[in-house]
């Protein structure tokens, strides 16, 4: 199992922004097994969905180790 890093999540401002789009996103910084980074960009609903989801399978969350709860 890969292990789990502290992360951030940012609101950015729809800079673009066309119409019917949201006026913010919440991105978040991550890296694939590849060790590829990208940015991903989630609307308050996805994030929502997801803590939603997180909250049904607690078993299935990775578990901060030692070190990282101590400094995150």
């Amino acid at each position: 199992m890969a292990k789990v890093k502290q992360g951030k999540i940012i609101e950015v401002e729809n800079t673009d922004r066309k119409f019917g789009a949201n006026e913010s996103y919440f991105a978040i910084w991550t890296e694939n097994s590849k060790k590829k980074e990208m940015c991903l960009l989630f609307t308050a609903h996805q994030l929502a969905t997801a803590k939603k989801r997180a909250n049904k399978n607690t078993e299935d969350i990775p578990k901060k180790g030692f070190f990282t709860d101590l400094f995150d």
